[in-house]
């Protein structure tokens, strides 16, 4: 139980200490949202890749959704 407890204070501590030059970025710069979510995406580029390589794989074995037309049939012309 203590375990579990530590381990997501861990996480979090973690993580607001990954997102922190960012909020400051974001907070002292004129367009600073821009600057930062440009940063971010610059470095966590091979995982942003990695996750629209595994979204394009899924959505191409997925059937096409729509209906296809098709022509009607021509009678033979006399």
């Amino acid at each position: 139980m203590a375990l579990s407890r530590n381990n997501w204070k861990t996480r979090l501590g973690s993580s607001l200490r990954k997102l922190g030059p960012y909020a400051a970025i974001e907070l002292l710069l004129p367009g600073g949202s821009l600057i930062a979510l440009s940063l971010w995406a610059v470095r966590n580029r091979s995982s942003i890749a990695a996750h629209a390589r595994r979204a394009w794989a899924r959505r191409s074995k997925q059937p096409a959704i729509g209906v296809i037309a098709s022509a009607p049939a021509r009678s033979a012309a006399p």
